[in-house]
């Protein structure tokens, strides 16, 4: 692999020389870990004007034209291309985010939002999600959620909530309410009486787990940033600060020495947590750590 800088040709290591190990303890039994290699860098044959031109082209730089360098403008199809790449890196994030914060946050329970009407205006979604929030916390104090914004084919924009267990009732202006019921009738005391509901998943594997509804709250994010306007947000958190990762840096060009690290790290989540191991582009693992299903 080769790259140019200030006109210098690069040449990246067949062999990492070190490697990076991160844990993220997200709490409620949840962790995640990753190993990632770090290769050096060399310098070798200086490249021909004609290919720095030709590189600097493609990373929107300068180009060689009549004997000088001019500033190259990126036609559109370099701009969508960008756009595209751009869009793909922020939805990994966003799903990584996603993810991790509904681990972090303990969150089981799946509720969809939804309007009878055919409702388009995304900023009037977040308004009234903002709303219903509010009016939720008044009953349930600290009320923790994870949300996901989703378009319908029709148009309509709905929401995906995680949130901590819904208990069966709760006490309201002094009766005991059923909690659903109570849920639907603030969501419709929003968008109004007969053009609301509140659904809750019957998918039993992802109510009883975090880890799986994540996964499936995460699906979403993609879709949303396809169907969102750009630099809107494609998710809503009751705040997002996350644990700090334990970073370390081994320096071998053995992956196994990484691994022996990483298992040194993790030592006391490998015995009573379910491991699930995924290889990365480049090289590297993702390792994931979740408390077994309890039983039905």
């Amino acid at each position: 692999m080769h790259k140019i800088i200030a006109g210098s040709m690069l040449e990246r290591d067949t062999n990492p020389y070190a490697w990076d190990v991160r844990v993220h303890s997200l709490g409620h039994g949840h962790t995640e870990a990753v190993t990632l290699p770090r290769y050096a860098w060399r310098e070798v044959t200086p490249p021909s004007a004609l290919a720095i031109a030709d590189h600097d082209k493609c990373k929107g730089g300068f180009m060689i034209s009549a004997g000088e360098w001019v500033p190259y403008v990126a036609s559109k199809a370099d701009q969508e291309r960008d756009a595209a790449e751009n869009r793909k890196r922020a939805t990994r994030r966003a799903r990584t985010k996603v993810r991790r914060l509904c681990k972090a946050k303990g969150l089981t329970t799946l509720l969809t939002l939804t309007y009878r009407e055919n409702m388009q205006d995304r900023e009037r979604m977040a308004r009234d999600l903002d709303v219903f929030v509010k009016r939720v916390r008044r009953v349930i104090p600290g009320f923790e959620y994870v949300c996901a914004f989703e378009r319908q084919k029709r148009g309509a924009w709905h929401a995906h909530l995680a949130v901590r267990k819904v208990l069966s009732h709760y006490m309201h202006k002094g009766a005991l309410v059923q909690s659903y019921g109570l849920l639907r009738s603030m969501w419709r005391a929003v968008v109004g009486v007969d053009n609301g509901n509140v659904d809750v998943s019957r998918n039993r594997n992802v109510s009883r787990s975090s880890a799986k509804l994540a996964s499936y709250l995460s699906k979403y994010i993609g879709k949303t940033f396809d169907a969102a306007a750009k630099y809107v947000n494609t998710y809503s958190a009751s705040g997002r600060a996350l644990p700090d990762a334990i970073s370390e840096r081994i320096f071998s060009p053995n992956s196994g020495d990484a691994l022996n690290a990483l298992c040194d790290l993790i030592a006391p989540e490998l015995a009573t947590q379910k491991l699930d191991t995924f290889m990365l582009d480049g090289g590297g693992m993702y390792f994931c750590l979740s408390p077994p299903l309890r039983p039905i």
